[in-house]
């Protein structure tokens, strides 16, 4: 994740838009008050949501780790 200041963002908002979809990669963006921002992109926050949604229910959060160590060992 990259990190760069509020102003830098500003001026090459294109360049960084686009470097957050092109590399999958969130960017990190600092201001002066503190309140900093996280950029993604919007297939990166569904997944998130998904993924939120999904491990909410605890029994089916227990499925889909089992599933994903029972997939690591082939």
């Amino acid at each position: 994740m990259e990190i760069i200041t509020y102003t830098n963002f500003r001026q090459n908002l294109k360049k960084y838009l686009d470097k957050v979809f092109t590399d999958d990669s969130p960017l990190f963006v600092t201001r002066t008050d503190g309140k900093d921002v996280l950029i993604l992109s919007k297939s990166d926050y569904e997944s998130m949501q998904e993924t939120f949604y999904l491990m909410k229910s605890p029994k089916n959060a227990e499925r889909l780790l089992r599933g994903l160590k029972e997939y690591k060992k082939g």
